[in-house]
């Protein structure tokens, strides 16, 4: 008896001991994100209020946008302003910047939501090239700020949103239809691709309206993921998909898509002054995708969902290794108003902007890097 109990607990502790090194096997590397420097920005010939999407130009510039200061101001890795194109100093008159491209830079095109076009403007010389009207499908219109849009050889790519459905209600997932579409280089549409997939589609509660939509420019080629699908997937400018990629368990990200108990009214919450009684679940999503020869970083904004002081959003990267076709995680989620957002990555340099004003009035540029952790 005693030695059967002894082969039962020997078993056991294999079985365990098996389990455990499997569930280690699922969870990604761990690597630490590392700050080498912190730049404090020069403001001496502008001033840009807040940040809604930062993007690195070759090695020595970033581009940043704000929808509270209309413009894509240009400053250098060192801190220093060097140009702006901003709304109001044209004589085409204000603009809102969606989104914008500086692929081709010293050109910056400008996507504008508020004329339905593609602006083009010379940052070296400060001068207005051209404007490219977009012929925009009837129940489509630009997304406010944030959308996905890329400059391709022979057009462009733009994200857009539905103008029938309320993004609180379950119907602007399921019945918006595709929302990346094609244009060619005089703004004629010439198609579109990408459904909101069944994750979204099968909740029944409204959403918390964040961009589920993410999209990696890297110059031939692009991403999109919807992270509560939990792939990321590859396409050519054309449109034809490459590759598709499983996204790893997270010690942090939660994939749950987490909805409301009830359908509620964009208008009717803001018109009733009832929106701090209304509680919609924030879910966790994309802030940006990027890349370099050899791995793919998504950086994550996962917000605490506590209230009050106790209120944060955090962020982390996955880092997918193309050889080894191996992802990992950073083990050191950062507050969002620390970091800021990843504007690209150098070599093994990743640039972050920080530019809030939320938790201090200064704005900085940092420079981090990533290091494995050995177990």
């Amino acid at each position: 008896m005693k030695q059967r109990c002894l082969i039962l607990l020997i078993l056991f502790s294999a079985l365990v001991s098996c389990k455990t090194s499997a569930e280690k096997d699922v969870m990604p590397d761990f690597w630490e994100l590392s700050i080498v420097d912190s730049v404090l920005i020069l403001e001496d010939k502008f001033f840009l209020n807040s940040q809604t999407e930062v993007k690195l130009i070759g090695d020595s510039l970033l581009a940043v946008s704000s929808y509270r200061s209309p413009m894509v101001a240009i400053i250098t890795t060192k801190g220093e302003q060097v140009g702006k194109i901003a709304s109001g100093d044209f004589p085409i008159g204000s603009f809102s910047p969606s989104s914008f491209d500086v692929s081709e830079y010293p050109l910056v095109y400008i996507l504008d939501k508020k004329s339905e076009s593609v602006l083009v403007f010379d940052s070296n010389n400060q001068e207005f090239v051209k404007k490219i009207k977009l012929q925009l499908p009837e129940d489509k219109v630009i997304r406010f700020m944030g959308a996905k849009f890329k400059k391709l050889l022979d057009g462009f790519l733009v994200e857009m949103v539905s103008s029938i459905y309320d993004t609180y209600h379950p119907d602007f997932y399921r019945e918006s239809g595709d929302q990346i579409y094609f244009f060619g280089n005089d703004g004629a549409l010439q198609s579109s691709m990408v459904d909101y997939p069944k994750e979204y589609k099968e909740v029944s509660g409204s959403l918390s309206p964040v961009t589920y939509l993410t999209m990696g420019d890297f110059g031939n080629n692009f991403t999109l993921s919807f992270p509560h699908s939990k792939k990321l997937t590859f396409y050519s400018t054309s449109g034809e998909m490459i590759d598709s990629v499983i996204l790893p368990d997270s010690r942090f990200f939660d994939y749950n898509l987490h909805g409301a108990d009830q359908i509620l009214d964009f208008s009717e919450i803001f018109t009733s002054g009832e929106s701090n009684k209304v509680h919609v679940p924030t879910n966790h999503y994309f802030n940006s995708i990027h890349g370099n020869r050899e791995q793919v970083i998504v950086e994550t904004w996962m917000n605490n969902k506590k209230t009050g002081e106790e209120y944060a959003t955090y962020s982390h990267l996955l880092i997918y290794n193309k050889a080894a076709k191996k992802w990992s995680e950073t083990s050191n989620p950062n507050n969002i108003l620390d970091i800021g957002m990843l504007a690209g990555v150098v070599d093994d340099t990743l640039y972050f902007y920080e530019g809030s004003l939320m938790k201090h009035d200064e704005k900085y540029i940092k420079r981090a890097v990533l290091r494995p952790i050995e177990d």
